[in-house]
């Protein structure tokens, strides 16, 4: 059986009713509808077919095409690595010498099964205080780090996220990356 014709609008029982196809669809000799893969209600649209579903093996019989995947997963697991050179909860300049500044930094890992590197380093100060722009750490005072949010990237309070009362009232400490550190948001 083939059917062609596009857009053409007829009327069936007094109701409009629109035909949209393209593309002819057969039967092969199995009596199963093969479409040659072109879906008949988007032109040139590509689906699927009925015979895409199993891949032949080299002896011939089929197997199924969607082989379900098998997380390899990771040996046990490496403790992260903890490098701190300062403490950004110290008072200005964070252990550091003046005129710089402690950041929390987090290093991630190339390989998936490998552990994240937490630290913090002394970089020379910034100016920017809270909910102004930074581009960078460097951006940032003394007991400040740059981050993401939805208002862009902004400086904020570094706060413990164990003592609620290190943000200002009505901020919250939110986490950082960095593991044990929160900003105040």
């Amino acid at each position: 059986m083939t059917a062609k014709g596009c857009g053409a609008i007829g009327l069936l029982l007094g109701l409009a009713v629109i035909f949209g196809c393209s593309g002819t669809v057969y039967s092969n000799e199995n009596g199963l509808r093969d479409d040659g893969g072109v879906d008949a209600s988007a032109p040139d649209a590509r689906v699927d077919g009925a015979f895409d579903a199993a891949k032949p093996n080299a002896d011939g019989a089929t197997q199924d095409a969607f082989e379900e995947y098998v997380d390899p997963g990771c040996p046990d697991a490496a403790a992260p690595v903890f490098d701190y050179a300062c403490d950004p909860f110290a008072p200005p300049p964070g252990d550091c010498p003046e005129f710089e500044a402690c950041y929390p930094y987090v290093e991630y890992p190339w390989d998936p099964c490998e552990a994240e590197v937490y630290g913090s380093f002394c970089l020379p100060a910034g100016t920017q205080a809270q909910g102004e722009p930074c581009g960078s750490p460097l951006d940032c005072a003394s007991g400040f780090v740059c981050v993401v949010s939805g208002a862009g990237n902004q400086c904020v309070r570094i706060c413990s996220l164990t003592d609620p009362s290190t943000c200002p009232n009505g901020q919250i400490c939110e986490p950082l990356d960095v593991a044990g550190y929160g900003g105040c948001l």
